[in-house]
């Protein structure tokens, strides 16, 4: 046990590291011409970090982990993060799922806060398929919905996702691969007078391509690549699951 806590203890640092607030000149370099691409780049990673796999856990299981995903770079129309000089940036994550007794629904809670960023949301997965025995190399396959409440020094909104996922429950490695749908709402504040209470929205789609393995019992490790809206991305996470 105090491995596998060192061990998402260690990952959670590297997380933080990676994060060093890259929304911290967002005062500075706002304009409300850029806002959409902004918003559109944000949801995006938020979005990425809903699944590494499409399995469910079932009754009594329960998953507990970290994981952050990456954009490589803000895409080109996202000015206020280019004029910052952000380049790569990301959002770390923490969550806890159970599986539901007699229902096929998993639930997750999950979220973050750090350098006056505040996430706080929750979701659900339904089992579509479980392989079994006479199913091994079937997929497994669940459908996602989560809803995630943002606050900000400078801004605050939500972010609605909703995901298709399918895995392979082999030995050693664990592909998995999906699709994912976010929608995202941003408004501004503590700005000035005549720039807060700007409230966009923007939607657009993921696709995520992955693997995931288990070095200790109970324990995964995953990395994946992901199309962010366009735009590249990267994916890890560690976690205990049983």
């Amino acid at each position: 046990m105090k491995k596998i806590i060192t061990l998402i203890s260690l990952v959670s640092i590297i997380g933080i590291n990676l994060f060093a607030d890259p929304f911290d000149d967002f005062k500075a370099k706002f304009n409300k011409n850029y806002f959409k691409p902004f918003i559109k780049d944000f949801g995006g990673v938020l979005g990425a970090s809903d699944f590494s796999t499409g399995r469910s856990l079932g009754f009594p299981g329960f998953d507990v982990g970290f994981n952050i995903a990456i954009q490589r770079e803000p895409s080109s129309e996202n000015k206020i993060l280019k004029n910052a000089g952000v380049k790569s940036f990301g959002i770390p994550i923490l969550h806890a799922s159970v599986g539901i007794p007699l229902t096929g629904f998993d639930i997750t809670l999950r979220g973050f806060s750090y350098s006056g960023l505040n996430i706080i949301g929750g979701g659900i997965r339904y089992k579509v398929f479980k392989s079994g025995m006479l199913t091994k190399f079937m997929p497994d396959l669940s459908v996602m919905l989560y809803y995630d409440n943002i606050n900000y020094d400078y801004f605050k909104g939500n972010h609605l996702s909703f995901d298709l996922v399918g895995s392979w429950d082999i030995p050693i490695v664990k592909p998995f691969a999906g699709v994912g749908f976010d929608r995202t709402k941003l408004e501004t504040k503590n700005l000035n007078s005549s720039l807060n209470g700007i409230n966009e929205t923007e939607n657009g789609t993921r696709y995520t391509i992955g693997l995931r393995f288990s070095p200790l019992p109970l324990i995964y490790i995953y990395g994946a690549y992901s199309v962010l809206h366009n735009q590249d991305g990267y994916n890890f996470g560690v976690g205990i699951r049983f």
